[in-house]
């Protein structure tokens, strides 16, 4: 008998069984033998949502208890988390809700696939078929029923497709991060609505004088150094003609 890897062993098949084992496995079963296109793909988004609202709490929790960050900045890190997390979850609900509905797949379907099904494709793809010996006998009926299963094994993979990305890239990463940065000034006020004054430490005291540009301010150092430094040289030599 081939001796499994113990890591394979306790790493993937004892946690796989354990799981095909669990309540509610039946039903995950039953819809991917059925092919329940609805169900598969709101379980693939269940398991994005979950790992992004586990991830979510460990960075708002981190940045929380980060030492590195100063007190007064914390929350407002954690904000910018907390905001970035609830925002990701929330928006690839509703894209995957948006994306997935019926309607929206038919209509996406056959803009970008419709001409590949339509009845002047299905007559030349008939055509072709019928040239090789082997499908010379094919009959339309037959041809109409292969060809309709061909269009729904390629809809389900563009309907599964479609939601993934949609969830996953254009909320995810595309909107999400316009809305998190404004939000999060709100969601730190929230976060601190009982929290007690916190001493601003001095690395983020804001030092930038909006009335002198830092060009400017530097002009005028060096011309106040530069008097300072003549005035200095002027009582040197009167003190010398003196002596």
């Amino acid at each position: 008998m081939t001796k499994v890897n113990p890591l394979v062993e306790y790493g993937i098949r004892k946690p796989l069984v354990a799981l095909s084992k669990a309540p509610g496995m039946d039903i995950v079963r039953r819809n991917f033998r059925n092919k329940n296109m609805a169900f598969i793909n709101g379980l693939a988004i269940t398991s994005i949502i979950a790992k992004d609202g586990l991830g979510c709490y460990m960075y708002v929790n981190q940045s929380l208890h980060n030492d590195k960050i100063p007190d007064d900045k914390r929350k407002f890190v954690a904000a910018l988390d907390l905001a970035n997390g609830g925002l990701m979850i929330l928006m690839q609900i509703l894209m995957h809700m948006t994306i997935s509905n019926k309607l929206v797949q038919a209509k996406m379907f056959n803009k970008l696939f419709g001409k590949n099904f339509d009845r002047a494709a299905l007559k030349t793809y008939k055509k072709i078929l019928n040239k090789r010996e082997k499908f010379s006998n094919v009959d339309g009926k037959e041809f109409h029923k292969a060809m309709d299963n061909i269009k729904d094994s390629v809809n389900e993979a563009f309907s599964s497709l479609t939601s993934l990305v949609a969830a996953t890239i254009i909320g995810k990463r595309v909107i999400v991060p316009f809305i998190a940065t404004p939000l999060a000034d709100k969601t730190k006020a929230w976060m601190c609505r009982n929290d007690k004054p916190v001493t601003v430490d001095k690395e983020t005291v804001n030092t930038y004088d909006k009335d002198n540009a830092p060009a400017e301010k530097h002009k005028k150092d060096d011309v106040n150094n530069k008097q300072s430094s003549n005035l200095l040289t002027s009582i040197k030599n009167k003190f010398s003609h003196n002596n």
